[in-house]
């Protein structure tokens, strides 16, 4: 077997001095190539440059719904407290399907529609975001199903109210 060149030997892990102006620079240049890459990426998608409120409104709805929340239910609790509850149905049929559950689509679209102007709206959907009170609002207090299981409870209570129900033995041994 042939012997490994030292340079390739590793007998310890090396930690990165955080000080060091290489390490500094190269966090800060992949930083930056990440934010020139992404947007790159939706200048080919969109066919344009995307404005930079664009992308602080995308990337606001993914944090959101990386915490459980769907970009439709964000917009179902936001867009009637901007709009009202007549224009918000027609601003969300406008968007289309699509654009109703991605933001990246739900930002380019309102764009197209209001130009400039769109920015207001993005603007405002996001200061109205409040992330607790949609979470509270999105887990039911009762199950829908609770009042079925509590009449079939009571209807199967009431069959084997005569009746005795023998139970198997448990066993004895330790579990």
């Amino acid at each position: 077997m042939k012997a490994q060149p030292p340079f390739l030997k590793m007998s310890r892990k090396y930690e990165v001095d955080e000080s060091y102006w290489l390490v500094r620079r190269s966090r800060s240049f992949s930083r930056h190539a990440l934010f020139t890459l992404r947007r790159a990426a939706l200048t080919f998608k969109w066919g344009r440059v995307p404005k930079t409120w664009e992308l602080s409104f995308i990337d606001m709805m993914r944090e959101l719904e990386k915490t459980g929340l769907t970009f439709d239910e964000i917009l179902q609790s936001t867009l009637p407290q901007f709009l009202g509850e007549d224009p918000s149905q027609v601003l969300r049929s406008w968007v289309g399907r699509k654009a109703r559950c991605n933001s990246e689509w739900f930002a380019r679209s309102v764009s197209e529609m209001f130009g400039a102007s769109a920015r207001s709206v993005l603007a405002s959907i996001e200061m109205l975001v409040d992330e607790k009170s949609l979470l509270e609002a999105k887990v039911p207090k009762e199950p829908p199903i609770q009042s079925l299981l509590v009449a079939m409870t009571r209807a199967h209570a009431l069959a084997n109210a005569g009746k005795t129900v023998v139970q198997p033995d448990r066993p004895r041994g330790r579990l």
